[in-house]
């Protein structure tokens, strides 16, 4: 299971906190989103989460910290990987960026063609990619007003890669189950970073297994 947070949907002073429940709860990706800040205050509040989630050894072990979209952060030994658009991940790979093969990368998509796409890249560039998420699956409010993919986004994906694909958008404890018939693992965001009991939160979505 991925978190991928926005503290605009939480108590600010339960930021840290709610990660680091969500983490002991069972989620095992934590992309660290928040699009609005800049590079140094992002980075601050990246190292508070590697810091509340080292309080416990073994959480830190298990659980991977995630990037979105910023290479300085990527670049810190603390940081497990990044996350990145696609029209970004493209302009990197005209740059010939450095993907380091010991951390994560994931990708945003959001059509078969984009799929398509990613896959000559990756061939033609020898680029490993870990995942894609794919969305938005179901009605959320942060895609207000834009028609999901549903389902068959996720059916038709899997016949164009191999790369894991992790559902995105809309996914809650009533779908969840659906979600998995088609996808290697799921996404969610306002689900947990609402939640006044994530412990809760995360077992209910928990329950397809």
């Amino acid at each position: 299971m991925f978190l991928i947070t926005n503290r605009k949907l939480c108590d600010k002073n339960k930021y840290e906190s709610i990660i680091y429940d969500a983490c002991k709860a069972g989620v095992e990706y934590i992309i660290i989103r928040e699009k609005d800040l800049d590079s140094e205050s992002l980075e601050k509040l990246f190292m508070k989460v590697c810091v509340k989630l080292s309080e416990e050894k073994t959480i830190r072990e298990r659980n991977k910290i995630i990037v979105n979209s910023n290479t300085d952060i990527y670049r810190k030994k603390e940081c497990d990987g990044i996350h990145l658009p696609f029209s970004l991940f493209k302009s990197l790979i005209n740059e010939n960026f450095y993907f380091d093969k010991n951390k994560l990368l994931g990708i945003s998509l959001h059509s078969i063609e984009d799929i398509d796409e990613m896959e000559k890249i990756k061939r033609e560039s020898n680029i490993k990619v870990d995942y894609i998420t794919l969305s938005h699956i179901f009605e959320t409010d942060c895609k207000k007003n834009l028609k999901p993919k549903g389902l068959k986004l996720l059916e038709e994906g899997k016949k164009h890669t191999d790369v894991k694909i992790i559902a995105l958008g809309g996914i809650n404890s009533d779908n969840v189950s659906e979600v998995m018939k088609y996808a290697d693992d799921y996404a969610v965001m306002s689900e947990i970073m609402k939640s006044d009991n994530v412990y809760r939160t995360v077992e209910n979505l928990k329950i397809y297994k």
